[in-house]
C-alpha cells in the first residue's frame, strides 16, 4: 500500500508488537502516546490494527482526525457469543504455545475469512514472514486482544461516521454485512467496496487501499457508499 500512495504523503507503520497487545485497550493508549508525540492527519488500521485504531478513536477522539478502518469489525455484543469467542482464542494461543508457528499460521489462513487470499499471488511470501515471527507474541496477542476481551464499539460510530470510512472487501461476507449494520447506525458513514477481494485487503488490493486513503486524506465531498473496481 506504501509504495502506491500518492509522492508527498508521509506514512508511519505502527507494528503491533511495538503496541504490546496483551489486550486492546493496552495497545490503544500505547497508540495513544505515540500520536500525543507525533500527531497525525489520518489513522489507518486494517484487521485487529483498525480494531485498535476505532477504540482510540472512541476514547480519545481528539487525536485522531480522520479514520480509516479496513475489514475492522466494531465487537462483538452478545455475552455468551463473547465468551466462546474468547474461549477460542485461548485454545488458539495454547496451540501456538505448544506446537508452535507453523500450526498455528496454516490453521489460522485455513479459515474461510482467508479463502481468497490463498490464492493471492502475495500470499507465500506473507506465509514466510509470519513464520519468522515471535511466536510468544502472536499468542498473547490472540488471547489478550481477543474479540471476546474487546468491548463492542458500535455505539461510538455515530460521533466518529462524518470522519471516518469503513472499508471492506466484497468477498469477505462476514465484514461486509457487519459493513451494511454500520451504515443504518451511522448513515453518515463512509462505506468502500473494494470489490473482488475478500478480508487481506492490503494484500489483495494494496492499489484499491491506497487510492482509498489518498481520498480520505483530501476528501473530494461526502458520500455513504462506493464501490472500487
Amino acid at each position: 500500500v506504501l509504495a502506491n500512495l500518492a509522492a508527498g504523503i508521509a506514512c508511519d507503520c505502527v507494528a503491533l508488537a511495538d503496541l504490546g497487545c496483551a489486550s486492546v485497550d493496552e495497545a490503544s493508549a500505547q497508540l495513544a502516546a505515540r500520536l500525543e508525540r507525533s500527531p497525525c492527519d489520518l489513522l489507518v488500521g486494517y484487521s485487529l490494527g483498525g480494531r485498535i485504531a476505532l477504540e482510540l478513536a472512541a476514547s480519545r477522539p481528539e487525536l485522531v482526525p480522520r479514520l480509516a478502518l479496513l475489514a475492522a469489525g466494531m465487537g462483538i455484543e452478545d455475552a455468551n457469543e463473547r465468551a466462546v469467542r474468547a474461549g477460542e482464542d485461548d485454545r488458539r494461543a495454547e496451540d501456538l504455545r505448544v506446537h508452535g508457528l507453523e500450526r498455528f499460521i496454516d490453521a489460522w489462513y485455513a479459515m474461510p475469512l482467508f479463502a481468497d487470499f490463498r490464492g493471492c499471488p502475495a500470499f507465500a511470501a506473507t506465509r514466510a514472514r509470519r513464520l519468522a515471527g515471535n511466536a510468544e507474541f502472536w499468542a498473547r496477542c490472540v488471547s489478550g486482544c481477543s474479540a471476546g476481551r474487546t468491548r463492542p464499539r458500535w455505539d461510538a460510530l455515530p460521533a466518529l461516521a462524518s470522519r471516518t470510512v469503513l472499508v471492506v472487501g466484497e468477498r469477505d461476507e462476514r465484514y461486509a454485512a457487519a459493513s451494511e449494520r454500520a451504515r443504518r447506525i451511522a448513515p453518515e458513514l463512509r462505506v468502500e467496496t473494494v470489490f473482488a477481494s475478500g478480508h487481506a485487503l492490503p494484500l489483495e488490493s494494496p492499489v484499491r487501499c491506497a487510492r482509498i486513503i489518498e481520498e480520505a486524506l483530501c476528501p473530494p465531498n461526502r458520500s455513504t457508499s462506493r464501490d472500487f473496481a
